[in-house]
């Protein structure tokens, strides 16, 4: 009786590899993982915003990198599991540095998403959609590299490393013209809302710093004996860089919305796609109707 169960194990254990097999062999394949990365775009969005992450949320974030994980080629394996690595024991850290490790695999998942896009609109001779995703994503890398810059400068200068004020200055100037290299792009007024907050706020930041500055650049022996205390605190730029990345990640997933338009979820009843947690905007609706 035994060996029966030994056998039937061994039979359902092969009849799962197979099935994996073929389903990867699907042409709707690579479209299933898009859906797949937009739908942990799309919880990441909502991460984006909390400055301490609940721990439903985070482990709902590991339940959707593990299915990730576990469809993923085998050339793409490693990079999910190097995700893993950037989220491990997130909870479980304070604030500042819980903001570190989500910028972290924000820039990761960026790149998940650059290393599934391309390929997918290339195999369906889409250059316009190839030309528009290109364009949005590296206007979305840059403001990203922008944002990690003003980061390390505000902790440097809250250390008061030599210099760091005039570095700072030089990454808010850089942040802002991110910001509004945005603004050209279809955006939802609520996006273009929250980057005028964003210049206006780095703006005046900069004017304080030079206001406060100027009468003790005068004095030399203060201007050369230490650096400048910071004025603003370091929890208040560090929450303007999440607020960056509020930006960032609706901007990437109202792009993968109108790609994705014309090409909806396959419908599979072994493996369930994650439901997006947002409708594509109204231009993507739209952009399925003109298809």
């Amino acid at each position: 009786m035994g060996w029966l169960v030994m056998v039937g194990a061994l039979a359902l254990g092969i009849a799962v590899v197979v099935a994996v097999v073929l389903y990867r062999q699907r042409p709707d394949w690579p479209l299933h993982q898009l859906h797949e990365l937009r739908a942990l775009l799309q919880h990441a969005r909502e991460l984006a915003a909390q400055t301490h992450i609940a721990s439903s949320d985070y482990q709902h974030l590991l339940s959707q990198i593990r299915q990730l994980h576990h469809l993923a080629s085998q050339a793409q394996k490693p990079m999910y599991r190097l995700l893993f690595h950037h989220l491990h024991a997130l909870p479980q850290y304070d604030e500042v540095t819980q903001a570190r490790m989500k910028n972290r695999a924000l820039q990761h998942i960026i790149y998940l998403v650059d290393e599934a896009v391309p390929p997918f609109l290339i195999a369906h001779n889409d250059e316009a959609g190839l030309s528009h995703y290109q364009h949005v994503w590296y206007a979305v890398l840059e403001l990203l590299q922008a944002r990690q810059r003003y980061s390390y400068a505000s902790i440097q200068l809250h250390k008061m490393t030599p210099n760091a004020s005039q570095s700072l200055n030089l990454q808010q100037q850089i942040l802002v013209k991110r910001l509004c290299q945005l603004q050209p792009l279809n955006l939802e007024d609520s996006l273009s809302t929250e980057i005028d907050r964003l210049t206006s706020q780095l703006s005046t930041d900069a004017e304080r710093a030079l206001a406060t500055e100027a009468p003790l650049a005068t004095e030399k022996s203060l201007a050369t004996e230490k650096p400048l205390a910071d004025k603003t605190p370091l929890a208040s730029r560090l929450a303007l860089s999440q607020r960056v990345n509020a930006v960032i990640l609706p901007v990437l997933d109202n792009c993968l919305a109108d790609l994705l338009a014309g090409f909806p979820a396959p419908q599979d009843d072994i493996f369930n796609t994650l439901s997006p947690l947002h409708e594509p905007r109204d231009s993507a609706k739209q952009t399925a109707l003109n298809r």
